[in-house]
């Protein structure tokens, strides 16, 4: 299934989305959302969505950073009251206390949420001392979640980073610890090195990542939803996450936690074109415009509703390209790529046919490439040996 990374400027691309069948729900995000405007589109997608998938991130993360840019969270009481805190106000009685306050607000004032997500805090070592802290937040809500009247499933949040994902020992440790856990399943997301588009991730990070999601998911079945997953959802499907999700602008397709921090300006970023055939978003002038120029556009078009904006001429539609066309054209590329994961069942399956979609979208890139079409290095295609060489390790460590 694939999700709309809630955020800044929501409008109505999440309904555009349900509507067109391209999403199967939102996690929401109330950094961005104020308070009683998300508590409307919760109602809102649980009376007209009954078949949306509708989280809330409870954001908890950002209370650790001393200086932050945190929005509309301090309007929820269970943020508000808090933030920032260090290492000292972790104690387990103000643990409770924050987990508790947490699920309370989701339980009581959205009961239309499919799941609860827990708060929990960034690590960047499976073994320091605020992957302990997440762990014991964990527990917590675990307990907290058995006092609750009727509660809708919990989904335990795990908040970690790239660089974590590189000690594949401590990761295994930690795996052991969460893996005891009586609880639904987890909220996964990962702290990129680089929020750079479409920057790949390290090839043990992201070999290591599959694995876990492979071992909560495959080994232990429980439910695994990877926030701010993009490109990479169809590899976490392989995986065998339940969810992966994406949103409408780079800071909601990757996850930093620079989104959290003061701003530092920059200039609109060029409009791009989300094509499955590539497993990538060439950019509409100049790439996309010299694919058709070459006579092989229809090569790498994905098949979406808007495609006709620029079948014909790439450069001239660009005007017309608005930034939610761009939004649904890129969730339809993702679904299509996610769809031919999840119509196979068996583990082994699935990761064949990730390698199958890398090969030929590797295959395409060469014809492209050999007609003389260059492309930025953001674009492509290096991404795609990193990809490919971490689907292959994964596939020797999960034994699949």
């Amino acid at each position: 299934m694939l999700l709309a990374q809630g955020g800044y400027g929501r409008g109505e691309k999440v309904h555009h989305g349900l509507n067109d069948g391209l999403i199967n729900g939102v996690i929401l995000s109330p950094k961005d959302e104020r308070r009683e405007r998300l508590e409307e589109c919760v109602s809102d997608l649980g009376a007209n969505r009954n078949n949306a998938l509708v989280l809330f991130d409870p954001q908890f993360y950002a209370a650790t950073l001393s200086v932050t840019r945190d929005g509309r969270l301090p309007e929820y009481d269970y943020y508000g009251d808090h933030a920032p805190l260090s290492r000292t106000q972790f104690s387990p009685r103000q643990i409770e206390r924050y987990t508790s306050a947490c699920l309370n607000y989701q339980h009581g004032t959205l009961p239309a949420l499919t799941y609860l997500v827990s708060p929990s805090v960034r690590f960047d070592d499976f073994r320091d001392s605020w992957s302990q802290i997440a762990l014991n937040m964990a527990e917590a809500a675990v307990d907290h979640h058995e006092t609750l009247t009727d509660p809708k499933p919990l989904l335990v949040s795990v908040v970690t980073s790239e660089l974590a994902l590189q000690n594949e020992t401590g990761m295994g440790e930690f795996l052991d610890a969460v893996s005891a856990l009586e609880v639904e399943g987890f909220y996964l997301l990962v702290n990129r090195n680089s929020s750079g588009y479409q920057a790949a991730m390290d090839t043990r990070a992201m070999t290591n990542l599959l694995y876990f999601v492979h071992v909560l998911a495959h080994l232990n079945d429980y439910t695994v939803v990877v926030g701010y997953s993009d490109w990479l959802g169809f590899m976490l499907h392989a995986a065998g996450a339940t969810a992966t999700a994406s949103g409408w602008h780079q800071s909601l397709r990757q996850f930093s936690m620079s989104r959290f921090e003061p701003a530092t300006g920059g200039r609109r970023p060029r409009k791009r074109y989300s094509s499955a055939p590539m497993l990538s978003s060439p950019l509409i002038v100049p790439e996309l415009q010299d694919i058709h120029r070459a006579g092989l556009l229809a090569n790498v078009l994905t098949g979406g509703a808007h495609d006709a904006i620029l079948s014909t001429n790439p450069a001239a539609g660009e005007a017309r390209w608005t930034d939610e066309i761009g939004c649904l054209a890129h969730w339809a590329a993702l679904a299509r790529s996610i769809d031919h994961i999840r119509r196979h069942r068996r583990p082994a399956a699935k990761v064949a046919a990730a390698l199958e979609l890398i090969d030929r979208a590797t295959s395409l890139y060469g014809r492209l490439m050999h007609r003389g079409i260059n492309f930025e290095p953001q674009t492509g295609p290096d991404h795609l040996t990193s990809w490919r060489d971490s689907i292959h390790a994964f596939r020797h460590m999960a034994g699949i």
